[in-house]
C-alpha cells in the first residue's frame, strides 16, 4: 500500500495557506493605503507652503486660493499653472500675537522677549505653523 495523503490532510493545508495569503492580502492592502495618505498629507503640506507669506495676514478669517496669493509675489504666465493655484483654497485663522518673556529664573527680569502667533490652515489636512519675533 502506497502511502498518500488524506483527504482531510490536504483540505486541512489548502485552508492554512487561504489564511495566510489573505492575512498577507490585508496587509498588503493596508499597506497601500498608508502609502496614499502619506502621498495626499506630504502633498497637502507643499500645498500649505504657499500660504506661509507675509500676505497670508491680510486675509484672517478668510478662504483664499493659491494664486491669489502668489499673484503679487511671482509673475504666474503658463494658465495651466494658474488654474493648478486657483484650485488649492485654504481657509486662514491667524491667532493674536503673544509675547513671552525668557529670563534665567522665574519671575526675574526678562534677558529678552520674543512674540508669536500661529497660522491655522483649514483644508483637507488642516495645518498649524508658528511665527516668531
Amino acid at each position: 500500500m502506497k502511502k498518500a495523503f488524506t483527504l482531510i490532510e490536504v483540505i486541512m493545508s489548502v485552508l492554512i495557506v487561504s489564511i495566510v495569503v489573505m492575512g498577507a492580502m490585508k496587509l498588503q492592502s493596508q499597506n497601500r493605503d498608508m502609502a496614499v495618505y502619506i502621498s495626499q498629507r506630504g502633498n497637502s503640506e507643499l500645498d500649505n507652503s504657499l500660504y506661509l507669506v507675509k500676505k497670508t495676514y491680510r486675509y484672517d478669517k478668510d478662504e483664499k486660493d493659491a494664486y491669489e496669493i502668489l499673484r503679487d509675489e511671482f509673475y504666474i504666465k503658463d494658465d495651466k499653472s494658474r488654474e493648478v493655484l486657483k484650485a488649492i483654497t485654504k481657509k486662514i485663522n491667524i491667532t493674536e500675537e503673544e509675547e513671552i518673556p525668557i529670563s534665567i529664573e522665574e519671575g526675574a527680569t526678562p534677558i529678552f522677549t520674543f512674540y508669536t502667533n500661529e497660522i491655522l490652515l483649514k483644508g483637507k489636512y488642516p495645518s498649524r505653523y508658528y511665527n516668531f519675533k
